[in-house]
């Protein structure tokens, strides 16, 4: 069923859906936080000792995405540089069945944004910050309830500052 995880955007849409993200939460890619993080939000510190646990990361994401969206239902997905897509979660149970994973669901060299329909929850990750945000009840609560050690260090809850990154 992966292969049916991404649809394809018109072109107005898509770049209608990037605009309104972009307008809703104050988003610069070159700004840090890159986006103006709502409450609820829970953003950690990517892991920085040893090899990039890209596996474990991406598919946290995948997994906390499945438990905030709809069996039926979609989201948006963004980054910096390539068009904005549609994206089924309960179409992917394994982060590895999708091609490309290493890039959507990991801030691997570029932004991975996942923002619901309706703007009220989502997931970015920034490569230059070497963070990731869950944001809105349904990802925060998911993402503190599945994260079982992936990611450990804290540094903003709600837009405000906590700790010291690694």
């Amino acid at each position: 069923m992966e292969q049916f995880a991404w649809a394809e955007l018109e072109v107005d849409l898509r770049r209608e859906v990037w605009l309104e993200f972009v307008a809703e939460f104050d988003f610069d890619a070159k700004a840090m936080p890159a986006f103006t993080e709502p409450v609820p939000s829970i953003t950690w510190s990517l892991p920085r000792d040893g090899p990039i646990p890209l596996k474990p990361v991406a598919q946290l994401v995948c997994d906390v995405l499945r438990e905030c969206v709809e069996y039926w239902d979609s989201m948006f997905h963004h980054d910096v540089w390539h068009p904005s897509a549609q994206y089924r979660p309960h179409r992917v149970v394994d982060v590895e069945d999708l091609e490309g994973w290493e890039y959507s669901h990991y801030p691997y060299r570029d932004f991975s944004i996942f923002v619901s329909k309706d703007m009220t929850f989502g997931v970015v990750g920034n490569p230059l910050e070497d963070t990731i945000c869950f944001f809105g009840a349904p990802p925060v609560s998911a993402v503190t309830r599945l994260n079982n050690g992936v990611l450990t260090q804290i540094l903003r809850c709600d837009g405000t500052f906590v700790g010291m990154p690694r």
